[in-house]
């Protein structure tokens, strides 16, 4: 019988996907790293950030827009969708 090759378990192997995720999280925090606090109030519903800070609304979304995200053209559902993925975003560096 052929023995089964084995792998070491310190074999750090990331999934494509899990990458990329990882650094798309990293780069949102890196590159708003002053507004962070800004980002997470708005995510959690405090305010509308298109309202609060326009500026830094068109920010994120061309962030987001860069990294393949593509919107619906319609502003409700577009802001829903771009805080869904900031929030998920910060939480997932919270976890990490």
């Amino acid at each position: 019988m052929p023995v089964a090759e084995l792998t070491p378990l310190t074999h750090k192997s990331k999934h494509p996907i899990i990458t990329r995720s990882t650094n798309k999280t990293m780069s949102l925090i890196q590159k708003f790293k002053k507004d962070v606090s800004t980002l997470r109030s708005a995510a959690n519903g405090e305010f509308y950030l298109d309202v609060k800070n326009p500026k830094l609304y068109k920010k994120v979304r061309r962030f987001y827009e860069n990294e393949g995200v593509v919107f619906s053209g319609d502003p409700l559902d577009d802001y829903e969708m771009l805080m869904e993925y900031v929030a998920s975003d910060l939480e997932t560096v919270e976890v990490a």
